[in-house]
């Protein structure tokens, strides 16, 4: 009995015991919440106090580091050096691009290419700065465009190094690159007075020999016409209708690249790219005796790893590494400097031919061009104008 009677103290003493340990672990979990918070909260003040009690500067001290461009092109007479200056500063990039200050430097600058073989200079020649060469508006200031120009007589074979002296010597930057030389079309034959694209179910091939140091190649085929406007102006107007770009890690300077285009394809370039609905056009011709112009543009390893590095991102990651293969030389009365940009070089030769009877009839009846104006090939500009006799 006693032991039955004492049954009931003892389970009331043990729920007690557990309602208090309860109470008790959850005001130590509150307690614990508090002290936290607290603890936040005074880190927190810290912070904000050092915050405002420290200034922290974006931007790293500016350094004088100039930005140069060349590119070198056999195939042009005319030779260009762009010179500009780095920037920075606590204002966004958009509003300091559109100050000339920001961009060129207001001091002397000298720019000169020398033929090189081997450490012997062969032959100097001495860039002129203009400003007669107009800019297009955008970020970049356009009041002002400063380009130096020079006529150097470009030979294969060397190695051509360009010197830039800033401010009687403060700054000498230099770099160098080969030529790219000796690219040239084998197909189109040019002897051939005419070519043929009638034949929706062919190809039609393009032949070339890249040429030395022609690492980056590209083919573009362009279509040229006329455009006989209802005011009475004829506007020459020019479509592109076949593009490849290629890259070779090493290129054998005599083997020939042969490519290909469909001539359906070339039917389809036209419709996409030459309204039908225009009507202030009263009658488009096809330009003769340059019906099709075929262009090989090559490059070097430089043009192509700078285009590589930057060229826009499109993944998440936006850091781009810095290619530049000019440096800041050890004369320069500030040596140790750091200096960006590019020098390298390129080549583009270029071919033009007529298209034949055949082709000019299915231009202007083909079920793709029928619509866009073009007359038959007895027009009288056609007869009186191409190179042929046929």
């Amino acid at each position: 009995m006693k032991i039955k009677g004492a049954g009931r103290p003892f389970f009331v003493s043990l729920y007690c015991g557990y309602s208090f340990l309860f109470y008790f672990c959850s005001w130590i979990r509150v307690l614990t919440m508090i002290r936290n918070i607290l603890i936040i909260g005074i880190l927190c003040g810290l912070f904000a106090f050092v915050s405002c009690k420290s200034d922290f500067e974006v931007n790293d001290k500016w350094r004088d580091a100039p930005a140069i461009f060349c590119v070198l092109d056999k195939s042009q007479n005319m030779q260009y050096v762009k010179v500009n200056k780095c920037f920075i500063g606590n204002i966004p990039a958009s509003e300091m691009a559109s100050v000339s200050d920001s961009l060129f430097y207001d001091c002397d600058v000298q720019v000169k290419l020398k033929r090189m073989q081997g450490n012997s200079v062969l032959k100097t020649w001495n860039f002129r700065a203009v400003d007669s060469i107009p800019k297009e508006s955008g970020y970049f200031a356009s009041d002002k465009n400063t380009i130096w120009v020079g006529t150097p007589d470009l030979a294969d074979g060397y190695t051509y190094e360009l010197e830039v002296n800033i401010d009687d010597g403060r700054i000498i930057a230099k770099g160098s690159t080969g030529l790219v030389d000796g690219c040239r079309i084998t197909a189109p034959a040019e002897n051939a007075p005419k070519i043929d694209l009638a034949r929706y179910n062919n190809d039609f091939g393009i032949k070339y020999v890249p040429g030395n140091n022609a690492n980056l190649q590209e083919v573009n085929v362009y279509f040229n016409y006329l455009e006989i406007m209802a005011s009475g102006d004829t506007v020459p107007k020019s479509v592109r209708i076949y593009n490849n770009q290629s890259y070779r890690v090493s290129s054998d300077s005599y083997s020939t690249v042969e490519q290909s285009f469909s001539v359906a394809s070339f039917y389809s370039a036209l419709a996409a790219q030459i309204s039908a609905s225009d009507e202030s056009v009263v009658k488009r011709l096809v330009r003769m005796p340059d019906c099709m112009t075929f262009s090989v543009s090559t490059a070097d390893e430089n043009l192509y790893t700078y285009m590589q590095v930057t060229k826009p991102s499109n993944g998440i990651a936006q850091d781009r590494p810095i290619f530049t293969n000019i440096y800041v030389d050890e004369s320069s009365k500030m040596p140790g400097g750091e200096a960006y940009g590019l020098i390298a070089s390129r080549s583009t030769v270029s071919r033009s031919k007529a298209l034949g009877s055949e082709t000019l009839d299915s231009i202007s009846r083909g079920i793709h061009t029928k619509n866009l104006k073009f007359p038959p090939w007895t027009d009288n500009y056609y007869i009186t104008h191409k190179p042929y006799n046929k």
